[in-house]
């Protein structure tokens, strides 16, 4: 079939479980999906990663717990020149253990609240979230410490109270670090949106496609976290770069249909000299996938594909963009398949280089067995959190193999978008919003076509 698309099924039969499913939220930032924790609610494929979230979702509570004991710790050694007794740390691991759960239970539900609920919750989170990272850092400089002290005393006497001062400086620069770095991710970290200029290799591309500008963005979350008014800036500086495609790749809201008309006015003013493509998200489909489609089409040019493919044809040369549509389930999936990935690949003429939109990079696997040569997706917002030099060891781990950036497998390359917005709470860390600046190179080794 040639003649560049083929609509797929509509989307029905939502699950009302899904309007509550809120973004990375937890003690962690990341270890929770609100109203999705019973794994009763999730087909059998799902139960596995669901599992691992819940898992890491308790492991994140005892480490919360922990970090916290640490800080009294710490507090104890600076206030009265001793740490706290045996009794005195069990009382207080059992008091602050259930105010924790009691905390959890509230915050989770009103992650998406609205005033002072959502306050307090997302204000318990970001707490929580400085408090896990300062526990693991006085964990980590005590024992440094007390590896120091060993091999000291081997050659030197080191009194108890030269202990306790070393004690009392590393958890201050601890606490110092732990606090920073969560309130830096809180305000100028998750506002940070940076260009990354990214080159994806295409077998046998022809030259004529070599010089097109792709610009990719994703996960935008249009809703309380980013009204339409601070979208506008972000548009502008896409239409700044001058693309001949820009591409969407889902997650264009996050779950208030009071957003959608107004954010996709704002959307309407993207420009590109070969149009605006789209996929959906599974928060497109929390909000309203028709609602969504609809007021796309109303209110912008932005052609939304539906398990759909269309050829451009740039210079002479042709290009097809695909495009996925997201179920809005299996989120926690870190390896997909659709039959409709399937169709989409027996459609298009295997002489057409292909770049495919889908939101969850977990259909890379099956893109790539099928032949497809490029795929853009997003979904993961690169983890939201991660170390300096270990951005690939993210929260986002749980639900995806890829997290962020560049892959490949077989002659199919991945790029996954950390996402222009935020989900659950608005923090990042050494992860900052991006616009992907992309553009097509043919493959060493493979010979450009003319």
């Amino acid at each position: 079939m040639d003649r560049g698309c083929s609509l797929g099924s509509p989307i029905v039969g939502l699950d009302s479980r899904y309007l509550l499913a809120g973004g990375w939220a937890g003690p962690c930032g990341w270890a929770l999906r609100a109203g999705m924790s019973d794994p009763r609610s999730f087909s059998a494929h799902e139960r596995s990663p669901v599992k691992s979230i819940q898992l890491a979702t308790r492991l994140a509570l005892l480490l919360l717990i922990g970090g916290e004991l640490l800080m009294v710790q710490w507090a104890s050694l600076a206030s009265r020149g001793s740490g706290l007794t045996v009794s005195e740390g069990v009382v207080f691991a059992g008091l602050v253990g259930v105010l924790n759960l009691v905390a959890f239970s509230l915050a989770r539900p009103r992650i998406r609240a609205q005033g002072l609920a959502l306050v307090l919750a997302r204000g318990w989170i970001l707490g929580s979230v400085a408090a896990l990272f300062t526990g693991l850092g006085l964990a980590l400089a005590w024992v440094m410490l007390g590896v120091l002290v060993v091999v000291a005393r081997s050659g030197v006497e080191v009194s108890p109270e030269q202990i306790r001062v070393g004690l009392v400086v590393t958890g201050g620069l601890a606490l110092l670090m732990g606090f920073g770095a969560s309130l830096w991710g809180f305000t100028w970290g998750q506002r940070r949106v940076r260009i990354d200029r990214v080159d994806l290799p295409v077998t046998g591309l022809p030259v004529a496609l070599s010089d097109l500008n792709l610009v990719q963005i994703s996960d935008l979350h249009i809703g309380p976290l980013l009204p339409p008014e601070e979208l506008r800036g972000m548009v502008d500086r896409v239409n700044a770069l001058g693309a001949d495609l820009v591409l969407i790749t889902g997650d264009v809201f996050d779950f208030d249909p009071a957003y959608v008309e107004a954010g996709c006015r704002e959307l309407g003013r993207l420009s590109a000299t070969h149009g605006v493509f789209a996929v959906l998200g599974n928060h497109d489909v929390y909000t309203g996938a028709e609602q969504v489609v609809a007021s796309l089409r109303a209110n912008s040019a932005i052609r939304v594909l539906r398990d759909e493919w269309e050829r451009l044809d740039v210079g002479g040369e042709s290009l097809c963009i695909a495009g996925l549509e997201d179920r809005g389930v299996g989120w926690t999936e870190r390896d997909s398949e659709s039959t409709e990935l399937e169709r989409l690949a027996q459609e298009i003429p295997e002489s057409l280089p292909t770049v495919l939109l889908v939101h969850r990079p977990a259909f890379f696997a099956q893109a790539a067995a099928l032949g497809f040569d490029v795929a853009l997706t997003g979904h993961t917002h690169g983890g939201q959190l991660s170390l300096p030099g270990l951005k690939h060891h993210n929260p986002s781990r749980l639900v995806s193999r890829w997290t962020r950036g560049r892959f490949e497998q077989g002659g199919c390359v991945l790029y996954v978008n950390r996402g222009l917005g935020v989900a659950g709470l608005p923090l990042r860390f050494n992860c900052p919003r991006e616009i992907s600046w992309i553009r097509l190179v043919p493959r060493e080794g493979s010979e450009a076509l003319p």
